[in-house]
């Protein structure tokens, strides 16, 4: 008998745009990412992107929102057939472009240094798309 996947894996978590559930959406991710056998350093390499754009979520995506707003942080993650994994992290708050302060600002060059593939979507929240080859 021989097993195939027929469909990609997938993950998805939606919760508050807390920081007490920064860690816990990084722990599953990695968790997801072990049962698909990726290696350590691929794993903790994707595990820090994920949590850099989990962790400005909770830090600026809904400073200017109403306090009406749903204030939520979305991660999902697939492995597609070629074995890249796809990574999005998404809020339904407001990008925030921000000047560079002294010792700040890390976040998003952390995940383009890990990231083979990254883009931002502004035009309903913000939406960080993530690629990663298998071997990075």
């Amino acid at each position: 008998m021989r097993a195939r996947i027929v469909t990609p894996s997938r993950l998805c978590i939606r919760c508050p745009a807390k920081s007490r559930y920064v860690a816990p959406v990084r722990h599953a991710l990695a968790a997801f990412l072990q049962a698909l056998e990726f290696e350590r350093q691929p794993l903790e390499d994707i595990t820090t992107a994920a949590g850099e754009a989990l962790a400005n979520i909770v830090e600026h995506a809904y400073n200017r929102c109403q306090k009406t707003t749903e204030r939520y942080l979305e991660l999902r993650a697939n492995l597609d057939r070629r074995g890249r994994l796809c990574v999005v992290v998404s809020d339904g708050g407001s990008f925030l472009e921000r000047r560079r302060l002294p010792g700040r600002g890390f976040g998003l060059r952390i995940i383009r240094a890990i990231a083979a593939q990254l883009t931002i979507d502004t035009s309903d929240g913000t939406q960080v798309r993530m690629i990663f080859d298998r071997g990075s």
